[in-house]
Order: structure tokens, then sequence, then C-alpha cells
């Protein structure tokens, strides 16, 4: 059997804010179908790396028969409020196996971003 390759596209992700960056992610159809993934937008700026302060809102999938996770992004809030309304099964296709694997919703995760704010200013001692 031909293995399947994971394959990556740069697409338009919407903040909280509604602000539009470009987000890379995972070319699945069954994933694609409810991610609320749309084509970049040219001269957007790339959303910053994964961190403790950054990161994007996301799904995660499992198989409760080998506990195998799907984890990937979700692009806008509508896309992820229709997921959370009637959680969906993923069916991915697995290499090795010879059927379509169905994923439960198992968890998701919110967007982060920091908010910017005033700083404290000492006064000067003479």
């Amino acid at each position: 059997m031909a293995a399947d390759q994971r394959n990556f596209q740069v697409f338009s992700y919407v903040d909280k804010s509604g602000f539009v960056w470009n987000k890379r992610g995972v070319l699945n159809a069954a994933i694609n179908a409810i991610d609320g993934s749309t084509a970049l937008t040219p001269g957007q700026p790339v959303f910053p790396k994964s961190s403790r302060r950054y990161h994007v809102r996301e799904a995660i999938f499992y198989d409760p028969t080998t506990f195998r996770t799907v984890r990937f992004t979700v692009y806008t809030a509508a896309a992820m409020a229709a997921i959370l309304a009637t959680p969906p099964t993923l069916n991915i296709h697995v290499e090795g196996e010879t059927a379509a694997v169905a994923y439960s919703l198992s968890a998701t995760v919110e967007e982060k971003t920091p908010v910017a704010k005033s700083t404290r200013q000492l006064a000067d001692h003479a």
C-alpha cells in the first residue's frame, strides 16, 4: 500500500480581535472541511511561532481504539463554534490501515495572544 504523505499549505487565520494572519496548516480534505481554512491573504503577516504567549485555537480529535490523536488549527471562531455545537467525527486514513479511522473530538484549545498594557513608572528620587 502506498504511504500517505502529510502535506501542508498556508491558510488565512482570523484571530479573536478580527485581524487576519497567514498560518501554515495541514492539507487534508476531512480536516479542511471543518477547520474554516481559506486561501492565504497576500501581504498579511505570518502568525508567530507557538509559544507560552502565542498560540492559535486548535481542535484535538482521538481514536478511542488506538489512542492516536490528531491536532489541527481552527482558522475562524465560527468554525470552532460549529465544531463545539455538533462535534463531528473525522474519518482519516492512517498509514497501514485499509479503511479510514474514525476520530472523535476530545478537546479544544483556545487562542492566546498578549494584550498591550501600560507599565508602571517609578518616581525619581533626589
